[in-house]
């Protein structure tokens, strides 16, 4: 990676950074906020879980194992990426609330129907869905919210990703720890209350995660 950027990455200059421009300032901006409740909220439900996936397949006797469980999850993950990729300026909200909904979905699947052969493979496929473009969305969420600065602001939401991540498998080990029999469903639960609160912010966010106009055709006459 770093023999690939040193040759092929252009020369960008940077930003001062001032009072307008800095970390805090961005903390400040509500739709930065938003954006940053949505990546906390998205990232604590999907890596509580992940985190913990091989003890999840444990507990739904999954058929195949962890090897096939991730196999189904990465095919998901690259197909979704494929399709967000050509669709998330455009349509950046729906997208969003469909890839929560699908999360949800996946949660409530493993919760209701355990290991049974084929939903459960349809739970990991979905899950998978819902994973793929999990950094792209909210990347592209908050670099939209300021004219300037977009690179603290990606670095500011990049941060909260990562603190997420420690959050939601530091509260995971603690359920496991204290509740040896029941903690992995209870993730499941965390998991599915934080992908359902995500998905009501994200539909009611209509301005913040407004999507770039269709570029107009030219026409000559």
């Amino acid at each position: 990676i770093a023999v690939l950027s040193f040759f092929v990455l252009p020369s960008v200059e940077g930003e001062k950074l001032n009072r307008s421009n800095s970390p805090l300032a961005m903390l400040k901006m509500p739709s930065i906020l938003i954006v940053l409740l949505l990546t906390f909220l998205s990232v604590a439900a999907h890596y509580g879980v992940y985190t913990y996936i091989s003890l999840l397949v444990e507990l739904i006797d999954f058929r195949g194992g962890i090897g096939v469980a991730l196999l189904i999850f990465g095919v998901g993950s690259v197909l979704s990426v494929i399709v967000s990729a050509k669709y998330i300026d455009a349509y950046l909200r729906p997208l969003i609330v469909i890839m929560l909904a699908i999360g949800g979905i996946s949660m409530a699947l493993f919760l209701a129907f355990s290991g049974t052969v084929g939903v459960s493979h349809v739970a990991f496929f979905l899950w998978g869905l819902a994973f793929g473009p999990l950094v792209t969305m909210y990347q592209t969420a908050v670099s939209k919210q300021v004219e300037k600065a977009k690179g603290v602001a990606t670095s500011v939401q990049s941060s909260v990703f990562n603190l997420s991540i420690m959050i939601a498998t530091w509260i995971g080990g603690l359920l496991l720890v204290n509740f040896p029999e029941s903690g992995v469903r209870y993730i499941i639960y965390m998991s599915l209350i934080c992908f359902v609160l995500a998905t009501v912010v994200a539909f009611l966010s209509k301005r913040t995660l407004q999507s770039s106009p269709s570029p107009v055709p030219s026409t000559t006459s």
